[in-house]
């Protein structure tokens, strides 16, 4: 009998020691994985040029922000997506697609170019809200968001008719 206890002891004990080792290396691989992950994302990360973004993109500042001065221009890769993020010496933001088609163009309060939103949005803007100005207009899919400069926020679907307020 004192034999197949102690045979028992031992099993257990190597089997704990196996859970150990097995739970240790999952732990060391997560790790890895976290830390490769997070130098390959760092290192795609970066500060670029105006001649770095996408020609359509150029175009874009070139035709409706020529008189803005740039502050600097971020390059953010994410595995196969790319976007690029360009500041204004006055705190304009541009937000770019890998497309070069821009997403987000916020004035941080102020009013902001609108010869590339719709004219739909901007009749729409300058007959109802005559005393204000757009601030901020984001593009997403099949809608896109305009915020006015005083704190209105309506949405137009891809067309330009309006869906929706919001104060």
């Amino acid at each position: 009998m004192n034999i197949s206890i102690r045979y028992f002891k031992e099993l257990n004990q190597t089997n704990k020691t196996k859970l150990k080792l097995i739970n240790m290396k999952k732990q060391i691989l997560t790790l890895a994985v976290i830390l490769l992950l997070g130098v390959t994302a760092f290192a795609q990360n970066g500060i670029s040029s105006i001649q770095q973004l996408p020609t359509k993109s150029q175009e874009f500042i070139k035709t409706y922000f020529n008189d803005y001065q740039v502050s600097y221009v971020l390059t953010d890769k994410e595995f196969a997506d790319v976007d690029y993020k360009v500041r204004f010496e006055n705190g304009t933001e541009i937000e770019f697609n890998a497309k070069g088609e821009w997403t987000d163009v916020s004035g941080k309060q102020n009013c902001i170019p609108t010869g590339f939103i719709l004219n739909e949005i901007t009749e729409y803007v300058n007959t109802i809200h005559k005393d204000v100005c757009i601030t901020d207009v984001e593009r997403e899919f099949n809608r896109i968001t305009v915020e006015l400069s005083n704190k209105l926020e309506l949405e137009f679907n891809s067309k330009g008719k309006l869906i929706s307020y919001d104060d």
